[in-house]
């Protein structure tokens, strides 16, 4: 069992354009006429079906009598929109890889203190990261020495989340008034916070509630798909980044 430690950060990264632009999977608009975005968005909203959860390989959510889905579309919501702290974001990423959490007393101050083990992490993750790793920057210092063991964590989190599922935050949300981010004033912060809620999507929809033996069963047919389809070298979206 290890400690967690964590913390929060930003910096910005701004960028200028007029095109829509797709960063590590977070789609991103530029600045435009906001009234006409607005009112296209509303538009759309009104015009989108709602998604059939059941068509995914977990099944939907189907907690106690008025028990909320902790991953629901508005707690996703949450997260893009940094109404939920960055450390609650990372509990959200460690509860749904696996790490179990218990409360140790610290025997010198005599307060109680988070210990997160690995002992049901999906087995590849929990090769790579025995400890859970921080996906988002809670320190929010973006120097190199500092934020490599972040973006590599987040990166692993985003390759391993398959092609088909890559705009599901995108297109599920949309359906909520989200639409992206702008380019403009664009943070680490907060495109790891989009990949980190499209990976708690695809989570909720495909690993969720799913034994281990029926996702190994599931990995071995997509990776015979991908062979036959010449699809096993691409950098991400494949078995070979998942978590499984």
């Amino acid at each position: 069992p290890t400690e967690a430690c964590v913390a929060t950060s930003t910096t910005a990264t701004a960028a200028s354009s007029r095109r829509r632009r797709r960063r590590g999977g977070v789609v991103c608009a530029t600045a435009g006429d906001d009234g006409a975005a607005a009112a296209a968005a509303a538009a759309a909203t009104e015009s989108t079906p709602p998604i059939d959860e059941s068509q995914f390989g977990a099944a939907p959510w189907s907690g106690g009598e008025g028990e909320e889905d902790p991953l629901s579309n508005e707690v996703l919501l949450q997260i893009v929109q940094s109404a939920i702290p960055d450390v609650e974001v990372n509990r959200l990423v460690w509860q749904a890889l696996g790490y179990v959490m218990s409360i140790e007393l610290d025997m010198e101050t005599l307060e109680g203190c988070e210990v997160w083990s690995p002992q049901t992490v999906f087995p590849k993750w929990a090769a790579a990261y025995p400890e859970p790793p921080d996906v988002i920057g809670v320190t929010r210092k973006y120097f190199p020495e500092r934020d490599a063991p972040v973006k590599a964590a987040c990166s692993a989190l985003t390759r391993s989340v398959p092609e088909e599922h890559k705009q599901g935050l995108k297109s599920t949300l949309k359906q909520l008034g989200w639409k992206g981010f702008r380019m403009d004033g664009l943070t680490p912060n907060m495109t790891r916070r989009a990949q980190a809620a499209n990976w708690l999507l695809y989570y909720r929809r495909e690993l969720r509630g799913v034994s281990l033996e029926e996702l190994k069963r599931r990995r071995e047919e997509r990776r015979a798909r991908e062979e036959a389809e010449q699809k096993t070298d691409r950098p991400t979206g494949t078995t070979k980044q998942g978590v499984v």
